[in-house]
């Protein structure tokens, strides 16, 4: 039996309760007289409990809503309850309000019904939130429209209209074969391949899908696709929000890129060939033209460098700090082709540089210059055996180059001529201070007597050239070939007595180790920087030079370089991009680690998927970081891999 002092107490909390509820609480019978008013339905619609109670609902109605009391009456009378329903109520003072209702039965002691009770929330500025979002999405200059969770249409936008050039079909699910959408392949799009259903379907989003929207008079418009899916409270999709941007402007602007790249390759080409044969005009002159000559290509080599080649970087540079902040796909995407373009200008760029005058001659002088030459000779199939002698020096620059380009011309005679695929390069000083550059083959060989007989092409004008060259040098070229005994050519000067060294060995076919400068007498962690951007290896270069404690002994452009420069330099670690030309990152360090177990390597890429990190590890890479993470992180992994010396 119940305590009657602990049902009034009951009574009394729960009055409590509804009186100080912010909601507005009301009761009413089945004749929809109100029988009990709390103070939330005062501040919401005005009046005071006096006012209301005995009175009808209709007073709160709208009169253009007064149906809906009477079927709000007929569900409560069979006992059904009604849950959030929104709808618009009148204030005292005549204004109307947006409210959420709940509406349940209430029921005497035997269990009839008796009565309803109403829940009123205000919902005005949430509906002001919806007006407001609902004209940013009509503002926005792309199609925008929402669904529920069978793929009607519940909402659309102007955008939506203009693009379609109709409006959706009521009651019709909008899957691809709606409207008929196509896929990058050409191929209509079936309804489980749809974005939209895949949304629905899996509970996830489908991003930046890029396809073609057949309209209804037979026209095409390409799109980038999003499908975003819309949750409940616990998680339950109800419906999708979808976005389609109008691809035709930008379509229309690559293919006028892709026209302008392929001019500017023209054009490139066109200059190239002028060049080309600007060259070999230039080598028609007297010997005493030849000095400019070699200046010229250097002073062209240096302007696509310094300018062509950093316009193009620089423009690749500005790229990658774009892409990154565009939070289109669809404009991401378009910046990442253009990226394409400008890496393949800038590979045309360097080849060239390199053609007309190679930078590592001036950069590490004439002995590195011709090991690098001897590895780059593969190319043309020809191998190469590289001997240094131990007796260090150096070259002014223009005689570097004319040596440079005089052993140059000989190794691709013997590639044109000699039918043989090896070839032996020596460079020693004598006692005499003179240095010695031995090039010989044992290909077909040639009579000497030729190279005076106008009939008689086989690499005439070359030889003579070289010769002119030595002896603008105060030096002498000396020939000695027969037919069937192969070729020996040997280059001669003095050098000068004030001449400075730059350290060599007598192993074949291994690079040099570094002159030791005042900086690298102090003991520190050697770098070596692999990227063919580079930007990015001077900005990874700036980071690093900031340490007393690393000391960057050297840049590689490509994987090819990166070996070789290896073998050179003898760096502690070696920085290495994944992706590299010529040989890969993964394949280069692979290559590194075979031949100097003790170099560590520090793999870097703009990709940082677990699979290039696996490929580079694998491969011998002691870490691996991602390049936009290099500024804060790549002072700490050189140091925790390979210590600074103390």
């Amino acid at each position: 039996m119940t305590d009657p002092l602990s049902a009034d107490l009951m009574s009394a909390r729960l009055a409590a309760i509804v009186e100080s509820s912010d909601d507005a609480i009301i009761s009413k019978n089945l004749h929809g007289i109100v029988t009990s008013w709390n103070q939330g339905a005062q501040r919401l619609f005005g009046y005071t409990a006096d006012d209301m109670i005995g009175q009808p609902v209709h007073r709160l109605i709208p009169k253009d809503r007064f149906d809906e009391e009477l079927r709000i009456l007929e569900r409560i009378r069979i006992g059904q309850r009604i849950d959030h329903y929104e709808t618009v109520r009148q204030r005292k003072d005549g204004s109307l309000v947006h409210i959420s209702l709940t509406v349940s039965p209430i029921t005497d002691g035997k269990g009839r019904i008796v009565g309803a009770s109403k829940i009123a929330r205000d919902i005005t500025e949430r509906k002001q939130a919806e007006r407001h979002l609902a004209g940013l999405v009509e503002g926005l200059p792309a199609a925008v429209f929402t669904t529920d969770a069978k793929g009607l249409i519940t909402h659309y936008n102007q955008a939506a209209v203009d693009l379609w050039r109709c409006r959706p079909t009521s009651g019709v699910p909008y899957w691809c074969g709606s409207w008929r959408l196509t896929g990058s392949d050409g191929r209509l799009m079936t309804e489980q391949d749809c974005p939209l259903r895949q949304a629905l379907a899996h509970g996830r989003p489908v991003h930046g899908l890029e396809a073609m929207i057949q309209r209804q008079d037979g026209t095409g418009v390409p799109v980038t696709l999003h499908s975003t899916p819309l949750r409940t409270e616990t998680g339950d999709v109800f419906g999708t929000v979808n976005m389609l941007t109008d691809l035709t402007e930008r379509k229309a602007t690559e293919q006028q890129l892709h026209e302008s790249a392929s001019e500017l390759e023209r054009r490139i080409a066109e200059r190239t060939q002028e060049l080309l044969a600007s060259q070999e005009r230039l080598r028609a002159l007297a010997s005493e033209l030849t000095l400019t000559e070699q200046r010229e290509r250097r002073r062209l080599a240096t302007d696509l460098h310094d300018y062509l080649a950093q316009l193009v970087v620089a423009s690749r540079l500005r790229m990658s700090q774009l892409i990154p902040r565009v939070g289109d796909p669809a404009i991401s995407a378009t910046l990442a082709q253009v990226d394409t373009m400008l890496d393949q200008a800038l590979t045309y760029t360097r080849s060239l540089v390199a053609e007309l005058s190679p930078q590592i001659l001036y950069q590490f002088g004439l002995a590195k210059s011709l090991l690098w030459l001897g590895e780059q000779m593969k190319q043309h199939d020809l191998r190469v055996s590289v001997e240094l002698g131990c007796t260090p020096f150096t070259l002014a620059d223009d005689q570097a180059v004319l040596l440079f380009q005089s052993v140059r011309e000989l190794l691709f005679n013997i590639v044109k001529h000699a039918r043989t695929d090896h070839a032996t390069l020596t460079v020693s000083v004598d006692e005499h201070q003179e240095l010695w550059i031995c090039v010989e083959d044992e290909g077909v060989g040639f009579d000497v007597a030729d190279l005076t007989n106008p009939g008689t092409p086989h690499g005439k004008f070359g030889l003579l050239s070289i010769r002119e060259r030595m002896e603008l040098l105060g030096g002498e070229c000396e020939l000695s070939s027969a037919s069937g005994v192969g070729t020996l050519v040997i280059l001669h000067m003095p050098l000068t007595r004030n001449a400075t060294a730059e350290t060599v060995t007598s192993q074949p076919d291994s690079a040099l180790s570094p002159h030791p400068s005042a900086e690298s007498q102090i003991k520190t962690v050697r770098v070596l920087l692999v990227d063919d951007h580079a930007m990015v290896r001077q900005g990874l270069r700036s980071i690093l030079d900031s340490y007393t404690d690393l000391t960057v002994v050297g840049e590689a452009a490509n994987g090819h370089d990166a070996i070789v420069m290896a073998r050179a330099l003898h760096p502690d670690v070696v920085v290495m991009d994944v992706n590299l030309p010529l040989i890969d990152g993964v394949e280069a360090t692979r290559r590194i680690r075979r031949e100097h177990a003790s170099m560590t390597v520090i793999g870097i890429s703009v990709r940082n998927d677990p699979q290039v990190k696996l490929a580079m590890t694998e491969a011998g890479a002691a870490d691996f970081l991602p390049k936009e993470s290099a500024a804060g992180q790549l002072y700490d992994i050189i140091l925790r891999h390979c210590p600074a010396p103390s």
